[in-house]
């Protein structure tokens, strides 16, 4: 089983970093039409018995989530956990180099 997992936050709901289980390694800003969508965190898995904590907001309420890291995607590396989020940006329709959608890697890795 892979070492890492890719986390996101968006507007709609928030990923909880802040976990003594895991070490935030690099974060990717995910823009589409120049807006930004969301935030991408590549996390290093430190103890298998974690939980991520996930705060939704849905018709006006807010939900939290406890979700084992057993049943998030794993890589191997963080070089497969970044040719996954590139994965994101071929899935919207264009091109690496689009200038629609794009990935940047944020020069401060989320907390």
């Amino acid at each position: 089983m892979g070492n890492y997992i890719v986390l996101t936050n968006k507007d709609t709901f928030q990923t909880i970093l802040d976990n003594a289980g895991l070490e935030t390694v690099e974060t990717y800003n995910f823009y589409f039409f120049d807006k930004l969508k969301a935030k991408y965190t590549i996390a290093k898995v430190l103890d298998e018995s974690i939980k991520i904590q996930l705060f939704e907001e849905f018709e006006g309420k807010d939900y939290v989530n406890h979700i084992a890291v057993k049943f998030f995607e794993r890589f191997e590396t963080i070089e497969a956990a970044r040719e996954e989020l590139n994965e994101i940006v071929r899935a919207s329709g264009n091109s690496e180099d689009s200038i629609h959608s794009k990935l940047v890697k944020a020069t401060e890795v989320a907390s």
